[in-house]
C-alpha cells in the first residue's frame, strides 16, 4: 500500500512539473492557463468528451476515472478509448450538496449513508457497478451534522405526498455512467448514485413513517448552485467533487466515494501517450475536452 501511494504521489508531482514545463515552452497566453494542451474545450456533460473525442474534434478528455473506467469496457465507446493509468491528475470524494444551511437535512442523509454501509447494502449497490474498492465510508466514519436542529429535513417530511402517497425527492443529475444513466433496457434511470439514492431514502422513509420517491433531475452541471438555491431540485446527487468553493456554497455530506482525475484518449493515440515522456511531448499541441463546471475542468485550468 506504501508503494502505491508513493507511485501516486510520484505522478501526481510529475503532473505538476507538466504545467510549468509547457508554459515555458509555449508562447501563447492559452498555454500558461492550462494544466497542458493548446485548447481546452468545456462541453455540457462528461458522455460529451468522449463523443468529442470519438468524432476528432479532440485530442484527449479529462474525466472522471470512475466513468472513463467504465465506458472503456463498455457501451458504444469499449475498444475505442485507452485510460492513462499513469495520468492521475487528482485525487478526491463525492459528496451530496444540499442548500447552505440545510444541516439537518444533509444530517439524516448522512444517517442513511453510514447505516447502508453497516448494514452491507452499500457495499452490494457498489458491486453491481464495480465500485466497490471507490467506497470512502468505513466502519469509523461520523456524521458531523448528527444533531443538527434546523428545520430542512422537517419540511421535507412535512411535504405534501402526490396521488401515489409518496414524496418526491428531486435528485439534480446529469447521465453519467455508472453513477447515474437511462438503462436501455428498461428506459429507466439507474446507475449507482441513483440507487443509493434510492435505497437511502427507503431508510429514512422506513424511519420517519413516510414513503419516498427519487425523482433524477436532469440538470445543467455548471448551473448546480442555482439550481439549488432556487428549489428546482433538492438534492445534487450525481459524483459530485467536493471542492472548497462548493463548501461554501452548498452544505456537502460526508464523503461517501473515492474518484480521480485522468486523461482518455482514442485507442489509435494510445501509442503517442504510451507514457509520461511521450505526453509530455504530444499533448503540448493537443485539444482538451472537459465537462464545464467539473472537477476536470478547475484541474486543467489549475484551479483546483
Amino acid at each position: 500500500m506504501k508503494k502505491k501511494i508513493f507511485a501516486l504521489v510520484l505522478v501526481v508531482a510529475l503532473v505538476a512539473s507538466v504545467a510549468v514545463g509547457l508554459a515555458a515552452c509555449n508562447d501563447e497566453e492559452a498555454a500558461s492557463e492550462l494544466l497542458f494542451g493548446k485548447e481546452l474545450i468545456a462541453l455540457t456533460a462528461q458522455i460529451d468528451t468522449l463523443t468529442e473525442l470519438d468524432k476528432g474534434g479532440a485530442d484527449i478528455a479529462v474525466m472522471d476515472s470512475v466513468m472513463a473506467g467504465w465506458y472503456a469496457v463498455r457501451g458504444d465507446y469499449a475498444g475505442k478509448i485507452k485510460v492513462l493509468d499513469y495520468m492521475v491528475l487528482s485525487e478526491e470524494y463525492y459528496g451530496i450538496g444540499v442548500k447552505s444551511g440545510n444541516y439537518a437535512l444533509i444530517g439524516k442523509i448522512n444517517e442513511a449513508l453510514i447505516e447502508l454501509y453497516n448494514n452491507g447494502t452499500m457495499e452490494d449497490i457498489a458491486a453491481d457497478f464495480g465500485l466497490e474498492n471507490e467506497i470512502s465510508i468505513n466502519a469509523a466514519t461520523e456524521n458531523p451534522y448528527a444533531s443538527a436542529t434546523d428545520n430542512s429535513w422537517n419540511e421535507l417530511v412535512g411535504r405534501r405526498p402526490g396521488d401515489d402517497g409518496a414524496i418526491t425527492v428531486r435528485l439534480g443529475i446529469t447521465t453519467f455512467a455508472p453513477i447515474a444513466y437511462i438503462d436501455p433496457e428498461t428506459n429507466a434511470f439507474t446507475g449507482y448514485d441513483i440507487e443509493l439514492a434510492r435505497a437511502a431514502f427507503a431508510y429514512l422513509g422506513e424511519q420517519a413513517g413516510v414513503t419516498f420517491k427519487v425523482e433524477p433531475v436532469i440538470i445543467d452541471w455548471n448551473q448546480k448552485v442555482p439550481q439549488i438555491e432556487t428549489g428546482s431540485v433538492d438534492i445534487i446527487w450525481n459524483g459530485m467533487t467536493i471542492t472548497p468553493q462548493l463548501e461554501k456554497e452548498l452544505t456537502i455530506s460526508i464523503p461517501y466515494l473515492a474518484n480521480k482525475q485522468t486523461c482518455v484518449v482514442r485507442a489509435g493515440d494510445q501509442e503517442k501517450y504510451a507514457d509520461l515522456a511521450a505526453f509530455l511531448k504530444n499533448s503540448r499541441n493537443a485539444i482538451v475536452a472537459v465537462e464545464s463546471g467539473s472537477a476536470g475542468d478547475l484541474v486543467m485550468r489549475m484551479e483546483l
